[in-house]
């Protein structure tokens, strides 16, 4: 098994753009819907969960903890960056949320990968 990281295609950055994207903006709307904080945070860790359930379908990886390893690097990276310039440096509010967010980014890549490499083993 390899333990290391994947290397992403063209194919694969444009798949994880999307789940990105779709993933910030429910961030943005969510609070329309629903009231509670646990309520965001469970619906955002279902969303995600599903999108990169979804990425692993489509791409279908011959190493899926390597994959998993390389989603989760470049969403933790990605959250890490968005969390500073918006919530340190913009709004000057970073707070716990945040940081269940990043741990949430970086923990859903491999149950994602986990759950795909259970359903879709080879025979």
């Amino acid at each position: 098994m390899n333990t290391g990281f994947s290397k992403l295609g063209r194919k694969d950055w444009l798949i994880l753009c999307g789940v990105m994207v779709v993933g910030f903006g429910w961030l943005l709307i969510d609070q329309i819907f629903l009231s509670e904080v646990y309520q965001r945070f469970i619906a955002l860790s279902v969303l995600l969960l599903l999108l990169f359930y979804v990425q692993f379908i489509i791409i279908k990886p011959k190493e899926v903890y390597a994959y998993s390893n390389s989603l989760a690097m470049v969403c933790c990276l990605f959250i890490v960056i968005v969390s500073v310039i918006i919530h340190v440096i913009i709004k000057h509010d970073f707070s716990y949320k945040s940081l269940l967010i990043l741990v949430n980014a970086c923990v859903i890549p491999y149950v994602s990968g986990g759950i795909y490499y259970l359903t879709h083993k080879k025979k």
